[in-house]
């Protein structure tokens, strides 16, 4: 691998968990909010649980605001969106400006989100932009290695959250299909030192039983904590 991604690896898999993270919740954030706002309130509880979120908020109006905007609870959607955006700025050089730009877009169109009546049509243009920073990325970054490790972390976050969301097996499957495509090619170039070959195995041993995958979800959930093994970055840098 390069010097340059050698010396910034965690910042390259931290971005691209960070900002997949952003992205996967603000998908499932939708369905849990149509059912708290036409059915159940407290479904929150459920989700928070799912994700191995502590539930600090009052009641559902609380969760719906704090969980999105509150950048004093670690887990919140403002929160992740600012590790990513400053994992992006010691990146600049690595992911070029306009990627970093459709970061801070994104966080910008969070923020005016803040109060809106119209929270999920308000809340469209951040995922624009995140679909725009990952179309940027594609295009843009000429250390290919580099990139590889920011999509290794953007793909070891979708599965990481399909499996705790319990979403179908075949979009388990699929998530993880991606996962591989983009780990086998990173070993190949003889770029394991931070792979942990173990939990890869153990990882493809689970999800090859289908969808009686489930009976060894904690096993599988392990081998995702430790599938690629690198210090987390956790505050934003600006």
């Amino acid at each position: 691998m390069g010097t340059v991604a050698l010396s910034k690896s965690s910042n390259l898999y931290w971005l691209g968990r960070y900002t997949e993270r952003v992205f996967t919740t603000l998908n499932t954030f939708f369905k849990y909010y149509d059912v708290m706002i036409d059915v159940d309130r407290y479904s929150y509880k459920k989700y928070l649980e799912y994700i191995c979120v502590p539930d600090v908020y009052r009641d559902w109006a609380d969760f719906l605001h704090r969980y999105m905007f509150d950048a004093s609870v670690p887990d919140s959607i403002v929160s992740n969106l600012d590790r990513a955006l400053g994992n992006g700025i010691v990146l600049r050089e690595e992911i070029k400006t306009p990627s970093l730009a459709y970061l801070q877009m994104a966080m910008d169109k969070l923020k005016k989100c803040e109060g809106t009546t119209k929270l999920r049509y308000d809340l469209l243009p951040v995922r624009d932009q995140l679909y725009a920073f990952w179309g940027s990325i594609d295009n843009n970054m000429s250390d290919y290695e580099a990139k590889i490790v920011i999509y290794v972390g953007k793909a070891v976050e979708r599965v990481d959250l399909y499996m705790r969301l319990s979403y179908p097996y075949e979009e388990i499957e699929k998530a993880f299909s991606y996962l591989t495509r983009f780990l086998d090619d990173f070993i190949a170039n003889g770029n394991s030192s931070h792979i942990n070959l173990t939990a890869y195995s153990g990882l493809k041993d689970v999800l090859s039983r289908g969808s009686a995958w489930t009976e060894c979800r904690n096993e599988a959930l392990y081998c995702m904590e430790h599938l690629f093994e690198v210090e987390q970055v956790e505050k934003a840098v600006v």
